[in-house]
């Protein structure tokens, strides 16, 4: 059991992938007649999670319509709410207006509802402070590069580039204090690119190393590579 509210940021708006959703939202994408977030609901209640927090703004109501229809399904004795932003905040301002309009006492966790990330919740949960779930690879190129030191504090945040090498790459799970976005000015901002270097330079948020399946289904090609493992092994 996980005792923190989960919040899933799900208000992009998938331009990369709308040759496939043709309008539909990244969440809802068709996985052989199931949609994505149907099995990251899934995964993340067999990993402890009670409490959701919906971050929407694109086709918020179609995500809100689907969410509803299979609430007594997927949701026993859990917490739903959602958060629809007025217009797009970017993944910073998204939890910061989530923690703006929701009571949220300290920790919490921070998700993507484009990447699957099976496993890694419990380890990251088990740390004090601001961190984030890392994963080693053989080619940071698409991702990018978190560097770490001797005692799992991030360094730096190398940007994409052309040359493949092996390394750690940002999951895309966070477990955060409410307090690190005390001070948001009602902007839109992103996590990766204006918070996090913050943190690093104050010292103040850790990198753990976890072993799981990753997918981020944002491009066609990691997209039909979910579906096919699916359809061929029922499981991920």
């Amino acid at each position: 059991m996980i005792d923190k509210p989960l919040i899933i940021l799900a208000g992009g708006f998938g331009t990369r992938l709308q040759s496939i959703l043709k309008g539909s939202p990244k969440p809802l994408a068709d996985i052989n007649g199931v949609p994505f977030i149907y099995f990251l609901i899934q995964n993340w209640i067999e990993k402890g999670f009670s409490d959701f927090i919906f971050s929407l703004h694109f086709e918020a109501d179609k995500i809100i319509d689907f969410i509803e229809k299979n609430k007594k399904q997927l949701f026993k004795n859990c917490t739903v709410r959602y958060l629809v932003e007025p217009t797009p905040l970017g993944t910073g301002g998204a939890v910061s207006f989530v923690l703006n309009n929701v009571d949220i006492k300290n920790d919490f966790f921070i998700v993507n509802a484009d990447t699957w990330v099976k496993d890694g919740y419990s380890i990251l949960n088990s740390y004090e402070g601001n961190v984030i779930g890392i994963l080693e690879v053989e080619n940071t190129d698409r991702y990018g590069k978190v560097c770490i030191d001797q005692n799992n504090k991030i360094t730096k945040f190398e940007e994409k580039n052309n040359s493949i090498s092996k390394g750690y790459i940002n999951i895309g799970v966070y477990k955060f204090s409410k307090a690190i976005f005390s001070d948001w000015d009602g902007q839109s901002y992103s996590l990766e690119n204006d918070l996090f270097p913050i943190l690093v330079k104050q010292n103040k948020i850790k990198g753990i190393l976890v072993t799981t399946d990753f997918i981020d289904i944002g491009i066609p090609e990691d997209y039909y590579k979910f579906s096919k493992i699916k359809r061929l092994k029922n499981e991920f």
